[in-house]
């Protein structure tokens, strides 16, 4: 992890102090000099001194190439620096995570730091009902010691015995876990990759078997001390990969940092730049992707002004049950060899009776088909009922819908929404970034977001399901919040703007909250 050391400018500013997103408190220091974040090839190898040292054998799980645009990033401003992560010490990395004077870019958020702290029961109760749950989704990447191998073979609870000792045995250069050893009185398993290991240490009532809530601290950089509240309880899934373990004989406490993959621009670290630092939305953009070039992506040859969105339902499945549609314009409704004319706020309500989409109009049964629909409310915008998508209730959308059998369930429904790609934005950007975080952070987002869009409609990866992109955190979230008009303006400011790197939209991806470095891709996919 050794990058160029950073100029004087920047090594001023270790004693900044940051303020919260509500304050409006301005700061006196100059913006900092973005980084060159020129890539060495050691950033890019994994430390297996663990294993070297306990007689294991390496992991091949981490084999693909690194990507120059999304590379090991340092936000610390104190004490910490580039090659901090480039030797595996957890002595060091506890010491880093439970220090709560830290401080860095997007510290201003609650997941700056965090902890949670289980009795050693909870914590291997926790791993045992984790570890099988884990498996069954990513089995390449959760592996058991066989013959001195690393191998797949199927785990369960019952054939895990009792969990003796649980390690962290890799990190990143950023600090990030990439690997944790279990070992159980039947076997020793390997878990490899952020996601995963995320999943493993998600504690819960449920997955510890206790009768207690479990939870989570936090704090602001700064602050000194951890929220005498917590910040949340009873996780599904750990907030972050940047954590270390303290083990005593009775408890064990995680002490971490951030939230998200940790991977790209830090959402946090953007409003932080811009708001106290004064960067535009170019310079925050060139700091989290380093490399790559603003583009008008309508300058690029086969590039629609339209994408398709798969539209989940309440919870977060493709497949719905009854679909009712509304609006405030008259819609109409195309079909294979027929068109019906829906008056304004009429409810249009359609159910799949094995593999026959039928329809009603205003409570009168009208047509029944095998084929799509194709519904347009002539620039009006369409609600879909009885849905909560975030802190939205029947979310409205621009464009039109594609209503068709599902292609996986019999008596299920899929939906797509067909938009144009600047509109589709108005309703992404507010979803995953605060209008409060300002107009020059709202910026780096939209272009990010419009690029991420742009990266999967050229890979066309859901194909298959007739659309390009999710409405969840699959691709970017969609219509969990209402649209509002800074969001807007980023975006018609930035209007066609994408990062492009080696001739190709990057893949840009963006995350919450930093812990002090940012990760490479290579240690999280």
């Amino acid at each position: 992890m050794k990058f160029n050391k950073i100029n004087s400018l920047f090594c001023g500013l270790i004693t900044l102090l940051f303020v919260s997103c509500s304050s409006t408190e301005k700061t006196p220091y100059k913006p900092i000099k973005v980084e060159k974040n020129k890539v060495y090839k050691k950033d890019y190898e994994l430390d297996h001194s663990y294993f070297k040292k306990n007689k294991l054998p390496i992991p091949e799980v981490f084999n693909g190439s690194y990507t120059e645009y999304l590379t090991t990033r340092n936000d610390t401003l104190k004490s910490y620096d580039y090659d901090y992560f480039d030797d595996y010490d957890e002595e060091e990395a506890l010491k880093f995570f439970k220090d709560l004077d830290v401080r860095g870019y997007g510290d201003n958020s609650p997941y700056w730091r965090w902890k949670t702290t289980l009795t050693t029961k909870e914590f291997y109760n926790g791993i045992k009902y984790n570890l099988p749950k884990v498996y069954a989704q990513r089995p390449n990447e959760v592996l058991t010691l066989v013959d001195n191998k690393w191998t797949k073979k199927w785990i369960s609870s019952q054939n895990i015995g009792t969990i003796k000792k649980v390690d962290i045995a890799g990190r990143g250069a950023s600090g990030i876990v990439t690997y944790v050893v279990i070992y159980s009185s039947n076997n020793t398993y390997l878990v490899a990759k952020e996601l995963n290991i995320r999943k493993l240490f998600a504690f819960n009532k449920t997955s510890t078997s206790s009768n207690r809530d479990i939870l989570l601290f936090s704090a602001r950089g700064g602050s000194g001390k951890y929220s005498s509240t917590p910040l949340r309880k009873n996780l599904t899934l750990l907030p972050s990969g940047y954590f270390a373990l303290e083990k005593s004989k009775y408890s064990v406490t995680l002490y971490g940092g951030g939230n998200g993959h940790g991977v790209g621009m830090s959402q946090f670290g953007a409003y932080d730049l811009a708001q106290n630092h004064k960067l535009k939305y170019d310079d925050i953009l060139k700091r989290y992707y380093p490399q790559a070039k603003l583009k008008n992506m309508y300058d690029i040859d086969g590039i629609s002004k339209y994408i398709n969105v798969g539209i989940t339902n309440s919870s977060q499945s493709l497949d719905h049950s009854t679909v009712t549609l509304y609006s405030n314009g008259k819609m109409r409704i195309n079909g294979a060899g027929f068109k019906i004319d829906v008056p304004k706020k009429q409810k249009v309500v359609i159910v799949n009776k094995g593999k026959r989409l039928w329809v009603s109009v205003n409570g009168k049964h009208r047509v029944k088909t095998v084929n799509p629909l194709n519904i347009t409310a002539y620039g009006y915008y369409i609600t879909l009922d009885n849905v909560k998508k975030g802190h939205t209730s029947s979310p409205s959308y621009r464009g039109d819908m594609i209503v068709k059998p599902s292609n996986t369930n019999n008596y299920r429904i899929r939906v797509i929404n067909t938009v144009k790609i600047e509109d589709y934005l108005k309703q992404v950007v507010p979803s995953e970034m605060p209008q409060s975080f300002g107009l020059e952070a709202l910026k780096a987002q939209a272009i990010a977001a419009r690029t991420y869009a742009l990266s999967d409609f050229l890979k066309n990866r859901y194909k298959d399901d007739g659309f390009h992109v999710k409405d969840t955190t699959e691709s970017q979230v969609y219509n969990n919040q209402k649209e509002n008009p800074d969001a807007t303006e980023a975006i018609t400011k930035t209007n066609g703007k994408v990062l492009i790197y080696d001739g190709k939209p990057i893949d840009a991806k963006y995350y919450s909250t930093g812990a002090g470095f940012g990760e490479s891709s290579k240690y999280v996919w």
